[in-house]
């Protein structure tokens, strides 16, 4: 009886250091997370005028001054940027993505603000999205199968994140006579579709829809639509990738679930 009281107490030591050890850990990387987002304006501030304009277009004397995002705009991409990783950590744990998950968000942000204030995503950080989505697909092939389970699914997702946003864009220009979604989405749900297999990528697209059409409907209650509404999309996308990133280890519970509904048979 001594024994298993001593052995208890040794587990409940452990699960106890176990907890502090994840908490400094979520702590550190949180506040790193914050000092990286802050000093996000000043990168975006320092990257060539072009990077941020079509490709027919000239930078403005904004762009060319350098004086593009203040301060406060650095205060909100680190906080967001903490509270991704920190919920990140909290619903996956530390892992090996956990690396490549933590340059992917930051890149998210750049993405994020850069579409917010010029609605324009830059290549040059597409590419790198690219680049880490490739790796994340490949760790996750030989590792966990979270997302991706098989080797053509990467591929799959990649097709699927850009040739549904280019039908939706060719839709909206047919009924609308407006592009729905500017090219810089398309390439850029592409690139993660590559990490996140086509079944997430669609939830991406569903989450970042549902994300905007409560900013719009906040918009007009707040009486801010006198001259319309123009949202990028490029925002919800990586608001909603980082979503999915943290939820996926429910996905299958819930996918189950739904699914288990589906099954059901009618009571008599």
């Amino acid at each position: 009886m001594l024994s298993l009281l001593l052995k208890l107490r040794q587990l409940i030591q452990q699960a106890d250091m176990t907890n502090a050890i994840s908490i400094v850990i979520i702590a550190v990387l949180a506040v790193l997370a914050f000092v990286l987002g802050s000093l996000g304006c000043k990168i975006l501030n320092k990257i060539p005028a072009k990077w941020l304009c079509d490709y027919d277009e000239e930078p403005s004397e904004e762009l060319l001054s350098g004086n593009r995002f203040k301060k406060s705009w650095g205060l909100l991409m680190g906080a967001v940027f903490a509270v991704f990783i920190a919920m990140t950590i909290i619903t996956n744990g530390v892992g090996v993505k956990l690396p490549a998950i933590f340059i992917l968000y930051f890149f998210l942000m750049l993405i994020s603000a850069s579409d917010a204030k010029y609605t324009i995503i830059p290549d040059e950080f597409t590419v790198v999205v690219l680049v880490i989505s490739i790796g994340l697909a490949v760790i996750d092939l030989v590792t966990v199968k979270s997302f991706v389970k098989a080797w053509y699914e990467p591929l799959i997702g990649g097709a699927c994140g850009g040739t549904v946003l280019l039908a939706l864009d060719m839709l909206s220009t047919l009924m609308f006579k407006k592009p729905g979604f500017g090219f810089g989405d398309v390439k850029l749900l592409a690139a993660m579709g590559i990490m996140l297999g086509w079944k997430c990528t669609l939830v991406v697209l569903v989450t970042a829809s549902f994300l905007a059409v409560v900013h719009i409907l906040v918009l007009i209650f707040s009486g801010k639509t006198e001259n319309g509404i123009y949202l990028p999309m490029g925002p919800y996308l990586c608001c909603a990738a980082g979503i999915v990133v943290i939820l996926q280890p429910y996905f299958e519970k819930m996918l189950g679930m739904y699914m288990n509904l589906l099954t059901m048979t009618a009571l008599p």
